[in-house]
């Protein structure tokens, strides 16, 4: 995240509420890498809009894509089961994307939707990629990020282990769609009349192996289940039971799939925190068994 200085602070803050047609006031907040965001407060103190400013390159895209995604639920998908925040504005400034989004309170905080309404946000997700977002390599992909990724031992781990995926699996052959990157029990929540309230889009990508959200969602509850210790492990035994329940079929390449999302998790927080950093320790305990031993 970028440091804002108080007169850029004042600038992105009158640009905001000439957006939203309102003072408001605006509070920074953490991002991911690439990407400076604020939380948008009006005169009574509500919170009502997120906005999202790209740093670099990665971050641009990144943005670009959330817009993409809130554009397409607003058109096509106003009705349905999935509930987004709306997109309030899309444009440049200093030279980079910025994006300001609606804030979505839940009506019913910490309830979690029943399975199936998820299984179907889950599948309004997948479809939001069209053909050309899927015309190219996910493994290769894959591939360069984690080539991107500080020197060290566990990076070539990493590569190691999926390399030897690649010699199993068909890794370009795997169903893929679009993924929201951070479906758990924090992002997603029961709306009302079923519908599932789905906030936090700033992880969104495109050209992901189907299940990753599903499978994301279950290593969330394992990981408070079992303390990290073994969640990594207990996913992959489990990614078969759970990606039938939601292709409605077996799926023979559930457990690769399940694998793929490790390390993709891996090579996003080796990224964000650097490798022998104290907050690795726990990428580790619940990744590196589970690939290692694949």
């Amino acid at each position: 995240m970028n440091q804002l200085s108080p007169q850029a602070l004042d600038d992105l803050t009158d640009l905001v509420g000439a957006a939203l047609e309102c003072p408001v006031r605006l509070l920074p907040q953490p991002g991911p890498p690439g990407e400076t965001q604020c939380h948008v407060y009006d005169e009574q103190a509500r919170r009502v809009a997120v906005v999202r400013w790209a740093d670099d390159d990665a971050g641009s895209r990144r943005v670009l894509d959330g817009a993409s995604a809130l554009a397409t639920l607003e058109a096509h998908h106003r009705n349905g089961r999935l509930v987004a925040p709306r997109l309030l504005a899309l444009t440049t400034w200093s030279g980079r994307p910025l994006l300001v989004q609606e804030w979505c309170a839940s009506a019913y905080p910490g309830r979690v939707p029943t399975r199936p309404a998820r299984y179907d946000a889950e599948r309004v997700v997948v479809e939001l990629a069209t053909i050309a977002d899927l015309d190219h390599s996910y493994a290769g992909g894959l591939r360069t990020r984690l080539q991107d990724l500080p020197a060290s031992a566990f990076g070539d781990q990493l590569l190691a282990a999926l390399d030897q995926l690649g010699n199993r699996h068909d890794l370009d052959a795997l169903p893929r769609g679009a993924w929201h990157g951070s479906w758990s029990r924090r992002t997603v929540a029961a709306g009302p009349r079923g519908t599932v309230l789905v906030r936090e889009w700033d992880r969104y990508g495109l050209n992901r192996p189907i299940g990753f959200d599903t499978l994301h969602f279950r290593l969330d509850e394992l990981r408070g289940e079992l303390r990290w210790h073994g969640a990594g492990t207990a996913l992959v035994e489990e990614a078969p039971r759970i990606l039938a329940r939601w292709h409605g079929r077996v799926v023979g390449e559930a457990r690769c799939v399940a694998r793929l999302l490790l390390l993709e998790l891996a090579a996003r927080e080796l990224a964000e925190v650097g490798p022998g950093r104290a907050p690795v320790s726990w990428v580790a305990d619940w990744i590196a068994p589970t690939l290692f031993s694949a």
